[in-house]
């Protein structure tokens, strides 16, 4: 069933118990679950919460955005999936991460093929061509999960993990973006450390030379 962003809105305000005041025309915006949609085209069934937008789409809360070229998703589940060159971004100042203290700064960005979210668990399911950045460590994997509330990055899929000069392979990697630990798992798991150039020594001593009488 069509219907115009704004109608949507207003619907899905609804669902949440908020006021369904009509939101302006054309805003093509709203509210699930603490995230903020922005789309221009809204296909959506009252029913069953099921939706699409065939258009870019926005999805935003306090400390964190996505974006993709199109989007699908439940209302009432309140889960969205962005399709389509996907960035996420995630900028440590959500109200998980305040709570979590000042070691917690969150991943600079993920960027993916497909992004599942799960607006009730604050929950971040990324497949295909993940690559993810956090300062000057970088990831690549098949897939990988992000969740806000327990600050865990799970990277699965020929796992590479780079810091600097040093670089991590596994097939299964859990990062807590907390207390950085790292847990590993599948063979095989290669760490590479950079190569520590030799210090050079003092000169040698000249060889005293001999007299001849």
């Amino acid at each position: 069933m069509c219907r115009s962003a704004a109608l949507v809105a207003a619907a899905a305000l609804a669902l949440l118990g908020a006021s369904p005041t009509p939101a302006p025309p054309g805003a093509g915006q709203t509210t699930i679950n603490g995230y903020r949609v922005e789309t221009s085209t809204t296909d959506w069934n009252a029913n069953s919460g099921e939706f699409t937008m065939p258009n870019e789409v926005r999805v935003s809360r306090p400390g964190s955005d996505a974006r993709g070229d199109h989007a699908r998703g439940n209302s009432k589940a309140g889960t969205f999936v962005l399709e389509g060159n996907v960035v996420l971004h995630d900028s440590g100042g959500a109200p998980e991460g305040k709570e979590a203290g000042a070691d917690y700064n969150g991943p600079a960005t993920i960027t993916c093929d497909l992004l599942t979210i799960d607006s009730k668990a604050k929950n971040y399911d990324a497949q295909g061509n993940v690559h993810f950045v956090q300062g000057a460590r970088t990831g690549v994997a098949h897939h990988a999960t992000l969740n806000e509330t327990t600050h865990q990055l799970h990277l699965d899929g020929d796992v590479l993990l780079v810091d600097g000069q040093t670089s991590f392979r596994a097939e299964i990697v859990d990062y807590n973006l907390q207390t950085k630990d790292v847990k590993s798992s599948g063979a095989p798991i290669v760490i590479r450390e950079p190569v520590q150039s030799p210090t050079p020594g003092p000169p040698p001593s000249p060889r005293p030379t001999r007299t001849r009488r």
